[in-house]
């Protein structure tokens, strides 16, 4: 049976024609497709749809009030208002700010520099770090036309009396009677020293040193860490903006500095050795890691290790847009792992804990530094 041709309508005479006629038998006029149906038109309508739904979109992007920033008054206005808040107290800023090109960027810094954060100021590439006169700390990043805006208040310091514990009297009092006693134990010290230059800090790691406290040492500009013959551990820390951080741990039981010849010399300890089952039963579970305190350490410098080979690659290719596009993901969760490594300083850490907080904290930061990022 053959098919009938699907037939249409003469837009010229009106009659009853095959679709596939090119002309018209009744009035001789041109058989064409309506303008609507031309592939141009469809296009045209394709890409104004496309620009409708991307010009709404942007619209309803999220825009941020900066006057409701607790620290806003502290710091210019940026040109965009477009972005997210990440942390807003009087404490700390956190600010994600979209649509800023490199000149707005640029732009930007001028004014923060031209309200006081010229202290101690840093500028890296795309990254920018200053103080103002009363301490508070400013970092700014730019990738990928956003801007990151972060502010944290002072550390609140006053007048400090040096700590009369065994532990603290074994390394010197500092020169300087500004700080803040965050810990004060029989078995660890956490103390934050202000008004302290880098160079009176080099030479408080010195008198440290001659105080005993230089076995097995490891020594950089911002950082100095050694045990004594006895096994106390000593971690000291340039801050910046004249802020020194101690940290000293007591002796962990399992630790001993001394050598075979002392071993064999020392009565106690050859009675311990030979009862070792004795000595894990009176020996105090507070000195033990618990298991989610090492996993959060371990994750933490796991991901500075992915953070500082990623850091490398951008340094060497700062133009690459599949590094630009990461640069972003990589700046949250570095903020991400700060937070969840700060919060441990809140816990009640026991002497092994610490000392291996503090051992973690060292071997990243010498990571940082080695790669030019701090």
């Amino acid at each position: 049976m053959s098919k009938h041709p699907k037939m249409v309508i003469c837009r010229n005479c009106g009659a009853s024609i095959p679709k596939q006629v090119k002309i018209c038998p009744s009035c001789g006029a041109k058989n064409k497709k309506p303008f609507y149906q031309r592939w141009w038109f469809i296009l045209i309508i394709i890409i104004v749809i496309i620009g409708i739904v991307s010009s709404f979109m942007e619209n309803q992007s999220e825009k941020f009030d900066w006057d409701e920033l607790a620290l806003g008054e502290r710091l210019p206005e940026p040109e965009s208002n477009k972005g997210s808040i990440r942390s807003n107290d009087s404490e700390h800023l956190n600010v994600h700010v979209e649509k800023t090109s490199r000149s707005d960027y640029s732009t930007y810094i001028e004014k923060c520099q031209s309200q006081g954060y010229t202290v101690e100021s840093v500028q890296d590439g795309d990254a920018y770090n200053a103080f103002d006169e009363e301490g508070y700390m400013l970092s700014l990043d730019y990738s990928g036309e956003s801007m990151y805006i972060e502010l944290e208040a002072p550390m609140e310091m006053g007048e400090i009396n040096w700590p009369k514990s065994e532990l603290a009297s074994l390394i010197p009092v500092p020169h300087s009677k500004t700080g803040k006693i965050d810990v004060d134990a029989s078995d660890r010290c956490h103390i934050y020293v202000g008004e302290t230059s880098e160079d009176d800090f080099n030479a408080y790691a010195d008198e440290c040193s001659n105080a005993g406290f230089s076995v097995e040492y490891e020594r950089n500009d911002a950082s100095y860490r050694a045990y004594d013959a006895n096994g106390n551990e000593l971690y000291l820390s340039y801050q910046r903006n004249q802020i020194m951080e101690i940290q000293l741990m007591r002796a962990s039981e399992t630790r001993s500095d001394l050598d075979d010849a002392q071993v064999q010399d020392n009565t106690e300890v050859q009675e311990e050795a030979a009862e070792p089952e004795e000595s894990e039963e009176n020996s105090s579970s507070s000195d033990e890691i618990r298991p989610e305190f090492k996993e959060a350490m371990d994750s933490y410098e796991a991901f500075y290790d992915e953070y500082c080979d990623f850091m490398k690659k951008y340094n060497e290719n700062p133009g690459d847009l599949k590094l630009l596009g990461e640069y972003s993901d990589m700046l949250e969760k570095l903020a991400e792992m700060d937070e969840k490594f700060s919060a441990w300083e809140e816990e009640d850490l026991n002497a092994a804990e610490l000392k291996y907080y503090a051992e973690v904290n060292g071997r990243v930061t010498q990571k940082l530094l080695d790669i030019g990022a701090e």
